[in-house]
């Protein structure tokens, strides 16, 4: 899930404009604090705006430390700025 994150940051400019914005609002209401990570994630997922994961790649969720959160939550902010 946090990769997927990731990744949605990294091609996000690769996007077209519509689905840009809509990435851009569901992580900017992520790191504002307003939902939490499992919910940032359904959204993209509902939204289509990342691939749902393969059957036969659907691991266990890690834990991730409040570090890990917070450093995920500056990349969002630096490159939605």
């Amino acid at each position: 899930m946090h990769k997927q994150i990731e990744d949605a940051l990294n091609g996000l400019n690769s996007s077209p404009p519509q689905k840009q914005e809509q990435i851009k609002a569901i992580l900017s209401r992520y790191a504002q604090g307003e939902i939490g990570l499992d919910q940032a994630h359904y959204e993209l997922l509902d939204e289509e705006l990342i691939p749902m994961p393969q059957r036969c790649a659907v691991f266990a969720k890690v834990p991730h430390s409040e570090e890990d959160e917070s450093q995920l939550k500056e990349k969002i902010r630096a490159l939605i700025s």
